[in-house]
């Protein structure tokens, strides 16, 4: 055992580590803990939200429809978005309605 491990550095005025919530979202928005089920990814970083949403041939992945046997490919990967694509997606995931998954396309778009 190295001396270091047994150092007491309460007095050192240490910042507390950060927090980090990661919450990963399958294709009907249920919660789940398998990667290659995740669709899109919620971060909380104390306090500050980030989004993520998975692409695929530089596309927002349809879960449902066109993609449904590309969710496990290599060139997949998780993107940042703002929160109203996220929430679009959201939508869409939940409801397989194919406006909210254009909304959240525009969203993007927009934001480029």
């Amino acid at each position: 055992m190295a001396r270091w491990e047994n150092e007491d550095v309460s007095d050192l005025d240490l910042p507390d580590p950060t927090q980090v919530k990661k919450t990963y979202f399958d294709k009907n928005w249920k919660i789940t803990t398998d990667d290659k089920l995740t669709f899109a990814i919620a971060v909380d970083v104390d306090e500050k939200d980030s989004y993520y949403i998975k692409y695929s041939r530089g596309e927002i992945v349809d879960p449902h429809h066109v993609d449904y046997n590309f969710k496990n490919k290599n060139y997949t990967v998780f993107k940042k978005v703002c929160k109203e694509a996220f929430d679009m997606y959201h939508k869409f995931l939940q409801t397989k309605n194919r406006l909210y998954f254009t909304r959240a396309r525009r969203y993007l778009m927009e934001r480029i």
